[in-house]
């Protein structure tokens, strides 16, 4: 069974070949990536577009869209907690420890 992440390592095995650092750039925002991509699917989930939480948030469509793609690198909590609070989630986080190579 193919999984997302399997789609996902491919692709990112495909752009490293393209684009040495790739996988590392990927690997330094993968956080901010997997956040990006789960209020994405909330959304999709609601069957409500950009635009329709751009309009309930008084903010462009093009906003969300940064949002969602992990666009800005200076997106708050703040914005990020009042994203999830319009599509009616909690914001929870965990934080553990690297895991460390020897």
């Amino acid at each position: 069974m193919v999984t997302k992440m399997d789609d996902l390592d491919r692709l990112i095995n495909r752009k490293e070949q393209e684009k040495p650092g790739f996988a590392t750039a990927v690997e330094k925002r993968k956080g901010e990536l997997l956040l990006a991509a789960r209020l994405r699917e909330a959304r999709k989930k609601l069957k409500l577009t950009q635009r329709e939480v751009a309009e309930k948030w008084s903010l462009s469509q093009q906003s969300i869209s940064k949002i969602e793609n992990a666009k800005d690198d200076h997106i708050s909590l703040h914005t990020i907690n009042e994203y999830a609070r319009i599509l009616g989630y909690e914001l929870h986080f965990t934080l553990k420890p690297k895991r460390m190579l020897n």
